[in-house]
Formats: C-alpha cells, sequence, structure tokens
C-alpha cells in the first residue's frame, strides 16, 4: 500500500511539471520569430527617414536618414552584406544624409532617384559617387521592380511642380496578401495626381505617413483610399518642426488607424509571410523588445550563412 504523503507529492510534481510544460510552450510560441517570409524595418533615424526592405536574399533601402553614420550602423548592426537596389525619394539632406556613407559601403547593384536638378553638394557628392562608382542609375516612371514572388511598384513622378517635397519618390512594396505604402516627403500636390490616376494601385494595408507626420501630407481623401490598418511615421524625438502635427494623429485616429512613431518605438519592424503581418518594436513592451533581440540575432545568423 502506498503512503498518502507520497502520492501527494507525486501528484504535486505532475502539476508543476504540467504548469511547466505550458509556460515552455508560451514562451516558444511568444518568441518564435519566423524570418522565412518579409521584413520591412522602418530605422528610427531620427528626424528623417530611412527604410530597409528585406525579401527572398534581396534588399532594398529607401532614403538613408539625416547623418553620414546612422543608417549605415543601422544596417551593419543587422550584417547586411550587400544591397540590390538604393532609392531616394528626394534630395533633401534629411533624407540623403546617410546615402553617400551607404553607397561607398555596399556599391547597390541600382541607385534611383527622382532626377530633379537640385543645388546642395550633398546631392552633387552623391550623385559623383553613383557615377564613379558605375552603378545604374534608374528613375521612376511607373515600373515595377520584382523580387521573386514579391513586388515594388514605382509610381511616376507629379509633372511640372518645382516643390522637391511634392516630386517624391511614392513607391508600394507588395507580398500576396501584404501591402505597405511609401510615400516620402509627399504632400497633398503629388498625392492628388496619384489619388486621381493610380486609385486602386495605392490601396495598402500599411503606410509609412508622408513628411513625418506633417499636417500637409495626410488628408482624409488620402486615407479614404489608401485605407490603411496601421500607419508608421518616422520623425525625431522633441523636433522643430512639431512633427507629427496634431491634425494627423487626430485624423487618423478618427480613422481607426493605428499609429506607430520611431520617436516613441525606435526601429519598428513588420514580418510577413504573405497573409498575416506581425510589428515589433524596438523600445515596446518587454515582450517585443526580446522579440527584437531574437529577430536581429536571427537576421545575423542568416546573413552569415548566406
Amino acid at each position: 500500500m502506498k503512503k498518502k504523503g507520497t502520492y501527494s507529492y507525486k501528484r504535486k510534481n505532475f502539476y508543476i511539471s504540467l504548469v511547466l510544460v505550458f509556460i515552455v510552450i508560451f514562451v516558444v510560441r511568444a518568441f518564435n520569430i519566423d524570418i522565412s517570409g518579409i521584413r520591412v524595418y522602418v530605422f528610427d533615424v531620427g528626424q528623417g527617414d530611412s527604410i530597409l526592405i528585406k525579401a527572398f536574399n534581396k534588399n532594398v533601402l529607401i532614403d538613408a536618414g539625416p547623418e553620414r553614420e546612422l543608417c549605415l550602423g543601422k544596417l551593419e548592426g543587422l550584417r547586411v552584406k550587400r544591397l540590390s537596389i538604393v532609392i531616394a525619394t528626394h534630395p533633401h539632406s534629411d533624407h540623403i544624409g546617410g546615402m553617400k556613407a551607404v553607397i561607398e559601403r555596399y556599391s547597390p547593384e541600382y541607385y534611383m532617384d527622382p532626377g530633379i536638378p537640385h543645388t546642395s553638394k550633398i546631392y552633387k557628392d552623391l550623385l559623383t559617387l553613383v557615377k564613379e562608382k558605375k552603378i545604374s542609375y534608374l528613375r521612376p516612371k511607373g515600373q515595377t521592380i520584382h523580387i521573386e514572388e514579391a513586388s515594388i511598384f514605382i509610381f511616376p513622378l507629379l509633372m511640372g511642380s518645382n516643390e522637391i517635397n511634392n516630386n517624391s519618390i511614392v513607391s508600394k512594396f507588395s507580398y500576396k496578401d501584404f501591402s505597405m505604402l511609401f510615400l516620402g516627403d509627399s504632400e497633398t500636390e503629388e498625392q492628388s495626381y496619384l489619388i486621381d490616376i493610380y486609385r486602386n494601385e495605392l490601396r495598402s494595408n500599411t503606410v509609412k505617413i508622408a513628411h513625418h507626420g506633417s499636417s500637409t501630407g495626410t488628408s482624409k481623401t488620402l486615407l479614404d483610399v489608401v485605407k490603411p490598418k496601421i500607419a508608421i511615421i518616422s520623425v525625431g524625438k522633441d523636433n522643430s518642426y512639431g512633427h507629427p502635427h496634431k491634425e494627423t494623429i487626430d485624423l487618423l485616429e478618427s480613422n481607426r488607424v493605428k499609429i506607430y512613431r520611431t520617436d516613441r518605438d525606435g526601429t519598428i519592424v513588420i514580418l510577413s509571410d504573405g497573409k498575416d503581418f506581425m510589428i515589433i518594436r524596438e523600445k515596446g513592451p518587454i515582450t517585443e523588445r526580446i522579440r527584437f533581440l531574437i529577430l536581429q540575432g536571427k537576421e545575423i545568423i542568416s546573413e552569415i550563412f548566406q
């Protein structure tokens, strides 16, 4: 006959083991980061833009932030080995300040910008470097860039505008049911042109909001056409422009669009398998911060073995 104490002890151990199993299953599921799909990194580069798309062993960079080494440091932190395409949405320094350092390091296959004349030294030096390295130069003309099952559609420019922001390269990345629209610093004039001609193509479930959340970069009409669920604002903390403007935040919230901001959330990553998507913030809750570190580790390992 078994002693009662022995039976109670074994039952207690059984329940403890059961609880531990459930904890392990929860942890594995919570922190199981799959990088077999696509990843879009909206880097925290302060008051500027820099976005990395990683899809099927191809890397596409859109803008490089305001500082020479900051974007480069983000890329090297992920152990990025090569860039296929680099896109400068327009030649303002908060978007191309770090582009020269990136091109010096990576010598991408293709470089794209609006091709609008601009006299700043930083832009002239950038074009000189592109020419010296014999990098293929592209201009936006409504072309589609295919990356296996994914694609990037480059919208054509608004013709006749002399305003640099309204000559921003606007592009849309698509992978099966996932899509993300990148608006550069485009404002109402350029967006109205795109809405008139490319209304259906603009619809996306995720959008990088134009011009750091400026009130001139987001309208009710735009949101009605794009119909985003998620909006990401690339913006510097306590910037002198007051970005993002209250009007933009109020408009997004009234349209039930969930907002993420690099000034609060740090670098923001969107992962998608083409059906569902997950967002991980560098400065999110503790579980997200852990996921972010795990994701970085997996990216580094993946690059090492490519």
